[in-house]
């Protein structure tokens, strides 16, 4: 009986630690790019003198309507993500620093600023 109740609190402890593993990999973020699988990538195009080195266009596999673009900087570092419906913005434009990070603070949705700094919180 002692034996028995040893290993049941050892696997509760176990069941335990595999949850709590597997939900601090989970993101609270709104906006992570984690949802992107469905996308492929179907553009390239160089900068061509301007601003960015290069941008890319992702669409959606089943939804062709949506899509999503990348901006790269000369460092070839994400720059800024901007999402799509149709030809119309569709969500936030998140914006990365010179080393690639996202950056917290203010995000554009719609063309509408937005104060993000409660989500990064």
């Amino acid at each position: 009986m002692r034996c028995y109740t040893v290993v049941k609190i050892v696997a509760m402890i176990i069941a335990c630690y595999s949850c709590q593993s597997r939900s601090s990999s989970v993101t609270n973020d709104p906006y992570a790019l984690a949802d992107t699988a469905d996308y492929k990538l179907t553009e390239t195009i160089q900068g061509q003198g301007g601003v960015y080195f290069k941008t890319e266009v992702y669409t959606h596999l089943k939804d062709t309507a949506l899509s999503y673009v990348k901006v790269f900087n000369y460092d070839q570092q994400i720059a800024a993500v901007q999402f799509y419906k149709s030809d119309k913005k569709h969500g936030p434009t998140i914006t990365f620093n010179e080393k690639g990070q996202r950056q917290s603070g203010t995000f554009y949705r719609n063309d509408t600023i937005v104060d993000m700094r409660p989500f990064n919180q």
